[in-house]
């Protein structure tokens, strides 16, 4: 159990981009680029059977890997709710309605919004608090760089989703990017103990 929970950070990522990979395929007309990840988890898509676990595998990995401080590990939490609310809570279109804006929005869009909103917030928080805590100096140099990418992934996924703009999924996919190498490291640092 304790080597599952020590790689958490590598396999939840893991499983996470493997099931979009093979959730993509399943769904006409997707695309990486111009789609959010959510849509494949919609509500009646044959895409959900493989994104929903998809899902729920990152929100339980990010609630059971070992993270090096308590500041993090209650950050680290509320992501892997917030991972865990999306999926549970599918949008309910691929399209991904966005509450307050699309007349077709329900509410499982407004709580889906909600949860990943939660998620992406405290995910984004993650390396400002992880660049100042004591600990490998590697680790820190590199939250600080991640601190940057992650926010700026931030802003242009918000702003992408904000403006339907066509490359709202690469900007997404940019932002998770950020947020899976904080993974990986963390992972690395807790192994290298």
């Amino acid at each position: 159990m304790r080597a599952i929970t020590r790689t958490a950070g590598v396999w939840g990522p893991a499983v996470f981009v493997g099931a979009a990979v093979v959730a993509g395929r399943l769904q006409p007309g997707y695309s990486h680029r111009d789609h959010h990840i959510s849509g494949l988890a919609a509500s009646g898509q044959r895409s959900a059977a493989v994104m929903i676990p998809g899902f729920l595998a990152l929100g339980t990995a990010t609630l059971v890997m070992p993270v090096p401080d308590g500041s993090l590990a209650t950050l680290a939490r509320t992501a892997g709710l917030g991972v865990i609310g999306a999926g549970v809570i599918p949008a309910s279109q691929p399209r991904c309605p966005q509450p307050m804006v699309d007349p077709e929005a329900t509410a499982a869009d407004l709580g889906h919004g909600i949860a990943s909103v939660l998620g992406f917030a405290a995910w984004t928080a993650i390396p400002f608090v992880a660049a100042t805590r004591p600990g490998p100096a590697w680790y820190r140099q590199l939250n600080r760089v991640l601190r940057l990418t992650t926010a700026a992934g931030f802003v242009g996924a918000a702003a992408t989703t904000r403006f339907d703009a066509p490359v709202k999924g690469a900007a997404q996919r940019g932002f998770l990017t950020s947020v899976f190498t904080w993974y990986l490291a963390t992972a690395a640092r807790t192994v290298r103990r």
